[in-house]
């Protein structure tokens, strides 16, 4: 199994002023100094939170508090008054940085993203080699779509909210445990159960 070498938390300094940086970005609100991100910085060090002892176990308030901390110190906003180069790093910051807190804020994409980065990719056409797995997705779904009022769809969400939680149990233990094959058969099982997820609070707004 490959390991993904994690860089450890610290104070950044400005390369032009010397003052240390609010953020893990290599970006200046005293001086105005703006460097592009290094494409090799991972999604847990932009957003510094830790990769060890478990990657995959993010916490969510500390995730939110450091993306919007993170996003004041380079939104576009704040360099509009700046030179064309610097509003297009600042832009560029931005955007990585709403696509890295909404990869670890979801359990799907977080597993898809660590599991990326170990080697083993999922794909759009992944299936689990497990027959009653299959067959529990199909009865879940057929109870969807024969769920007609608040309360019986609420019912659905409610029964599958435990499969959820626990294939995000299975993901934990995988990740820790550096058993990617297991891990990504996991997070397949995870999408599964999220996707009647999405699609119960899309009737419920339908209703």
């Amino acid at each position: 199994m490959r390991s993904v070498a994690t860089r450890p938390a610290s104070t950044l300094v400005c390369p032009s002023c010397s003052t240390p940086l609010p953020t893990r970005l290599p970006t200046c609100p005293k001086c105005s100094h703006i460097a592009p991100i290094s494409s090799e910085e991972s999604y847990h060090a932009l957003l510094d939170v830790p990769e060890s002892p478990n990657p995959f176990v993010v916490d969510a308030r500390t995730l939110r508090r450091n993306f919007l901390q993170a996003q004041r110190v380079c939104h576009p906003d704040a360099w509009s008054g700046k030179g064309q180069k610097e509003q297009a790093i600042a832009a560029t910051q931005s955007s990585l940085l709403n696509k890295a807190y909404q990869t670890l804020l979801n359990p799907v994409q977080r597993a898809q993203y660590l599991l990326s980065k170990r080697g083993e990719a999922t794909q759009e056409t992944d299936q689990v080699d497990n027959h009653e797995l299959i067959m529990d997705v199909m009865d879940a779904r057929e109870e969807l779509e024969d769920a007609n009022t608040e309360a019986e769809i609420e019912t659905v969400r409610n029964r599958n909210e435990g499969r959820v939680t626990e294939a995000i149990r299975r993901l934990e233990k995988a990740f820790a445990n550096q058993d990617y094959t297991k891990a990504k058969e996991e997070s397949i099982r995870l999408k599964y159960w999220q996707s009647i997820e999405d699609a119960a609070r899309a009737k419920q707004r339908e209703t």
